[in-house]
């Protein structure tokens, strides 16, 4: 029992010591404008959208536009990982969002708006 623990926690160690460079590489600024694909928590189909993200102190500020749609928001990252609220302004409807970052500097996450039952999810990919 004490080897399986001891080489997993060595497997654990080694596959952090390996992403960390790699998260190094990305920078982890994420500051920067991405392309959002996403699917709505338990409907069918796509959806697509533009997210500028700019950082003031040591929060995040979030603007999408998704055809002209335009949501606001603001994130807090802890880690590898960043938690949004957004509000869409025209209709009061308001979400909240993890993401985690992806070494590649994209991010991957689960989305739900007040209300829901289901959560909807998001991949991040990073304009240049």
């Amino acid at each position: 029992m004490k080897f399986t623990i001891r080489r997993f926690a060595l497997g654990a160690g080694l596959a952090v010591a390996l992403a960390a460079p790699a998260f190094a590489q990305a920078g982890l600024d994420l500051t920067g404008t991405y392309l959002v694909t996403g699917q709505n928590g338990g409907e069918q189909g796509t959806y697509a959208a533009d997210v500028a993200v700019t950082l003031e102190g040591d929060v995040y500020h979030l603007a999408w536009d998704a055809q002209g749609q335009k949501v606001e928001g603001v994130g807090l990252r802890l880690g590898d990982t960043l938690a949004v609220t957004w509000q869409d302004p025209a209709t009061r409807e308001a979400a909240v969002a993890v993401y985690i970052m992806m070494p590649d500097g994209g991010l991957k996450g689960r989305w739900a708006p007040i209300g829901a039952k289901t959560a909807g999810t998001e991949e991040w990919t990073r304009k240049p």
